[in-house]
């Protein structure tokens, strides 16, 4: 069936053909090995990075090493918000390992220094940072597409008949921009979300005022064959929003951590995380850590920085570190055959997977070239075509709910094994990580 899209042209949804293979869901994967010693705390040296261990709690400051490292912190950032403020974040971190952020916009580095101090009194306090800015991972202006070329690169219409699933009874947590519920291809995929946004005051409202939050959530969860726009990567996911960023694509680490915490809390299988900043921040690291405590699958963008001095883009980056937080740090292709490496993202050991995020082209939505970028949906009800790691993201995020919503009683270690595992090898691994996302091969090499 084919539905009316913006600027005249024509979109076919791909629906779910009549096949259907049972697949078996009480077993997943072969018993894991036993797990190597608990990593140090972040920013620390611990155990090896590539350990399923999600790491312990970490030590607390002392009062006057909390207020020193406020002050050095303050004294050293240029960073400061809309308000001219120092943007100081405390951490403390409860007996299960959940990390509580203290945001406090300071004046200079004495109130820094004073206020961490005060803190640190509660004897909870394990960081203390100024936040870092982060921003979504897109590449240009907002260029539109007219089809969908990732799902025929990829197979996911061919996992959910394998798997028997498009995605059921998983949420998938998309820290971004927000979401639009209203969108005809959303409807009913999207859930009670929650900001972090509104001048420091939080808010039940996710709505998205900036478009990219929309178009991630549409990769992952669009409704399929309803004769209207695209198809998502695993539609019957439920997309859970939570606004980190704002109208501008743009926000802090902080708060990018506190998005994570309350995903988890609030029922999220996997985390979507399509943006990144230059900083490797304890808060999103401890973020990391306590989702991988509760046995959440974490995915992040890998990074456009290619043409931009490949600087490495966290929170993706932290896949290689020696802390032990791990999320699957995702880089971009393109549609050639064999897929090819787009001259934006970012090069680095820290990359596990490769996923299709399209090229840049064309100045405006309805002047890209169509068969370039990555279409989904857009915030104003319509669709729209970019590119970037952030694309690329959510398609496995997807293949993680495929396999989750298959295989409901694997472990989030098991999901990612299993995806890196199972990827379509295409060179170099700093490049493309362990290949691109197949999720068919995931699901069904599972015994």
């Amino acid at each position: 069936m084919s539905a009316p899209m913006r600027a005249g042209r024509q979109r076919v949804a791909i629906g779910l053909g009549a096949a259907v293979v049972a697949v078996v869901a009480s077993a997943c994967f072969p018993p894991p090995p036993p797990p190597p010693p608990p990593p140090g705390p972040c920013g620390t040296s611990g155990a090896s990075s590539q350990s399923a261990s999600a790491g312990g709690n970490s030590a607390p400051l002392p009062p006057d090493a909390a207020a020193q490292k406020a002050r050095d912190d303050a004294e050293r950032s240029n960073v400061r918000t809309r308000e001219n403020k120092i943007p100081l974040v405390t951490v403390e971190q409860a007996p299960n390992g959940r990390p509580e952020f203290n945001k406090t916009p300071v004046d200079n580095a004495d109130e820094a220094s004073q206020v961490a101090r005060q803190q640190a009194q509660s004897g909870r306090v394990v960081a203390v940072e100024v936040a870092s800015p982060v921003h979504a991972d897109l590449v240009g202006p907002d260029p539109f597409r007219s089809q969908q070329w990732a799902l025929d690169q990829v197979s996911y219409e061919q996992a959910w008949a394998t798997g028997n699933t498009k995605g059921a009874n998983v949420k998938v947590g998309v820290v971004d921009t927000g979401s639009t519920p209203t969108h005809p291809d959303l409807q009913g995929q999207v859930l009670d979300g929650h900001s972090f946004l509104n001048n420091g005051a939080e808010s039940s409202s996710a709505i998205d005022d900036n478009g990219h939050g929309t178009h991630v959530s549409g990769i992952i969860a669009a409704v399929n064959n309803n004769a209207t726009g695209v198809t998502g990567a695993a539609p019957d996911a439920k997309v859970l929003p939570v606004k980190v960023l704002d109208a501008k694509g743009q926000g802090f680490n902080s708060d990018v951590a506190s998005g994570i915490t309350w995903a988890v809390d609030n029922g999220a299988g996997v985390v979507n995380l399509s943006l990144g900043g230059p900083t490797n921040d304890e808060a999103t690291c401890l973020a990391v850590h306590y989702a991988q405590q509760n046995d959440r699958v974490v995915v992040a963008a890998g990074g456009n920085t290619g043409q931009n001095g490949n600087a490495p883009s966290y929170p993706a980056a932290l896949s290689q570190s020696s802390d032990g937080a791990e999320p699957i740090a995702v880089a971009a292709t393109t549609n050639a055959n064999p897929p090819g490496h787009p001259s934006y993202g970012t090069i680095g050991n820290y990359l596990d997977i490769a996923a299709p995020g399209g090229l840049p082209s064309g100045s405006s939505c309805g002047s890209s070239d169509p068969a370039a970028s990555v279409e989904s949906t857009w915030n104003d009800g319509g669709y729209c075509s970019i590119a970037g790691t952030s694309m690329a993201t959510p398609y496995v995020s997807a293949a993680a709910a495929l396999l989750r919503a298959a295989f409901p009683n694997c472990a989030a270690s098991d999901v990612r094994a299993r995806l890196l595992n199972t990827a379509t090898d295409l060179g170099t691994p700093e490049t493309f990580g362990s290949g691109e996302v197949d999720p068919n091969t995931a699901i069904a090499a599972c015994p």
